[in-house]
């Protein structure tokens, strides 16, 4: 049984996506439960691309098959220039929320190569999207129905374009939140990956405040050891101030040098993973 639509009125959803404050993990299934009950989707996906890694992700609200999944995503990439809907380009789609009936008729779409062997195969008939840009990401969220069901109504575009500076907004501070969850340790281990498992341990016992005599009786090591452990780290990170690594460790890297932030390996995730 389907999800029953909310009476018109998104604040409702507005409310439960601020209440709920995600992080980047746990955003997608919010916007998930919300997105079914807004615009009464079948399906929602969420994808996010990273530009600088060329790495994304991919959510879906429902369990499917990862092999099928690959494979429609294949032939979804060998297809999705064929129109500028397919491509989720922030530049076209704007702040507008646009359904596949915006540009083809149902004889149109039943006839596109894309829809033979992407959407169809899948049990996709209707969609709608929404894309949201910051920095070096790009993500587009989308509604899915079956085959069978009714376009997505003009009213049901506006719900969902009225939803989207929200879901931007949570999304922006869902990165926040990621990053706030980073340890001193983390983000040394980001700002310096050439450091080796050691040497970070070393390093974030000097950001930290620690002498190093007292490195050298935490670690159960030589004072000496301590002092080429440090004598290394400062070769590596071009600078012999425990003041500037012991800022750098409490504050959040730059996005530009930051992995896609949904592939950090936090201990603050306690092992979860969408």
């Amino acid at each position: 049984m389907r999800p029953k639509t909310m009476d018109g009125d998104p604040r409702n959803e507005i409310i439960a996506l601020y209440e709920a404050q995600p992080d980047l993990l746990s955003l997608p299934r919010l916007l998930f439960d919300g997105i079914r009950r807004l615009i009464d989707a079948d399906v929602v996906s969420f994808f996010e691309f990273h530009h600088r890694s060329r790495d994304f992700r991919s959510v879906v609200s429902v369990v499917d098959d990862p092999e099928r999944r690959t494979q429609a995503m294949q032939a979804f990439a060998s297809h999705m220039h064929s129109h500028p809907f397919w491509q989720f380009d922030p530049a076209f789609f704007g702040e507008r929320a646009l359904r596949e009936s915006d540009f083809f008729t149902e004889e149109e779409f039943l006839a596109l190569p894309i829809a033979r062997e992407v959407f169809l195969p899948s049990r996709v008939r209707h969609m709608i999207a929404v894309v949201l840009q910051h920095e070096n990401y790009v993500v587009k969220v989308v509604g899915h129905r079956v085959p069978g069901r009714p376009a997505f109504s003009d009213e049901e575009r506006d719900r969902f374009e009225a939803f989207r500076p929200h879901m931007l907004r949570s999304y922006l501070q869902a990165q926040e939140r990621t990053l706030a969850k980073l340890t001193p340790t983390e983000r040394l281990r980001l700002a310096f990956p050439q450091l080796t498992p050691r040497q970070l341990e070393v390093a974030s016992l000097i950001a930290s405040g620690k002498s190093n005599e007292e490195i050298a009786i935490i670690l159960g090591t030589g004072i000496d050891a301590v002092k080429a452990h440090i004598k290394a780290i400062y070769g590596k990170i071009d600078s012999d101030n425990r003041r500037a690594m012991a800022a750098i460790a409490h504050t959040a890297p730059p996005f530009a040098k930051l992995p896609p932030l949904w592939k950090l390996d936090l201990a603050a995730w306690n092992g979860r993973r969408d």
